[in-house]
């Protein structure tokens, strides 16, 4: 975790700047980025003509990968950009584009983190308005701009939790199929059914993708007992379903177009607003999906979270931590959003929320505690 912070709060320390050619080598409605600045998950772009063309979008993302994220616009005039990333960039290329789309953009800078230091870069090659290709030699000069060390206290290294009471430093739900872990119960949870308005979040901290890896099930395994489901599959993707029937029928399932981050914390939600389905990772929506129908309300099954509690043998248990379930009776978020910072706190409208700071209290609604079984865990977050 300290080393992590370290690279966060170095990035968010620096401020990097670059000439790019002259706005009369880049077509009339190319932005012109002149300096870039990172602090957590905003994203502050500088330039000419930032985004004046009202088709043209930012993308964002890592270079080894096959796409980019639409970055959350928060605020935007001709010389800046103000973006919410739905990550915090570690080391490594990242892409920043302006344009149409992300793979016709008229402008493309390459932005590079490297511990400890950060450099901003031009593509490879970038087409200018004679139509000419500028090779990296014909590039302007880059400025390379060394960062503050953190101290070894880490405290300038914590600006994005400042005046923040310990964010989400409690404990958290552990689970490993390999060392046999099971689900946890929610006991008394069967009546915790959903309506055509709803969300069902976590935080979770992925170490290995695997079959099944369920968050949060109402599931009985057979007949007419199933009810909704959100999980991430072996594939990454994160995945939101439910059934009208309580059978495999007429099920409906939603599934994220990126994958969830391993090995960091990150917040994942799936809503239903009246049909319109959403997937959410780290506030960013990664799908929609309009669907007639709302899950079954059979009241066979108990709650499970981190695995089902049906299917003996087949558990399909996450590899990995759980930490903020809460599921809610109206649809928390329609559109990017930033993740949350802290703790939760009940509502009206909180069905089920576990902390899992007071062991596996459940401070919703609907259902007592989580049944305590020698199949599961609870650790420190502070241990991630």
């Amino acid at each position: 975790m300290l080393s992590a912070r370290l690279v966060i709060g170095q990035i968010m320390t620096a401020v990097l700047a670059i000439h790019l050619l002259s706005s009369a080598a880049w077509s009339a409605d190319s932005s012109v980025v002149l300096q870039v600045r990172i602090d957590g998950q905003r994203l502050y772009v500088y330039g000419e003509q930032l985004l004046v063309n009202p088709d043209h979008k930012v993308y964002f993302g890592s270079q080894d990968l096959d796409y980019l994220f639409e970055p959350r616009l928060l605020d935007k005039n001709e010389s800046r950009i103000k973006l919410l990333l739905p990550f915090q960039p570690v080391p490594g290329r990242y892409w920043l584009k302006i344009g149409p789309n992300q793979d016709d953009p008229a402008t493309e800078v390459s932005l590079l983190f490297n511990d400890p230091r950060v450099t901003i870069e031009l593509p490879g090659v970038a087409k200018t308005a004679l139509g000419a290709d500028l090779s990296e030699d014909g590039a302007s000069a880059v400025q390379v701009v060394n960062v503050d060390q953190c101290p070894e206290s880490g405290e300038k290294c914590l600006t994005e939790d400042d005046g923040l009471d310990n964010v989400f430093c409690g404990s958290a739900a552990s689970f490993n199929p390999r060392e046999g872990s099971q689900a946890m119960t929610v006991s008394n949870s069967q009546e915790l059914h959903l309506d055509d308005e709803y969300t069902v979040e976590a935080r979770v901290f992925i170490q290995e993708y695997v079959r099944g890896g369920i968050l949060v099930d109402k599931y009985s395994g057979s007949g007419r007992g199933r009810e909704y489901r959100l999980s991430i599959g072996k594939d990454g993707l994160l995945r939101g379903w439910f059934t009208p029937d309580g059978t495999l029928v007429d099920d409906f399932a939603i599934y994220s177009n990126i994958q969830v981050p391993k090995n960091r914390w990150t917040h994942v939600a799936y809503t239903n607003e009246s049909g319109q389905l959403r997937l959410f990772i780290d506030g960013a929506v990664v799908a929609e999906k309009q669907v007639r129908g709302r899950p079954a309300q059979l009241g066979y099954q108990n709650v499970a979270i981190g695995g089902n509690n049906c299917c003996p043998g087949y558990y399909e248990v996450i590899n990995g931590l759980i930490d903020e379930v809460r599921i809610s009776d109206i649809a928390r978020y329609a559109g990017s959003f930033e993740p949350p910072r802290r703790e939760f706190d009940p509502d009206p409208h909180t069905l089920l929320l576990m902390h899992f700071t007071a062991g596996g209290e459940n401070l919703g609604l609907i259902g007592d505690d989580v049944i305590p079984s020698e199949f599961h865990s609870m650790v420190s977050c502070a241990a991630t």
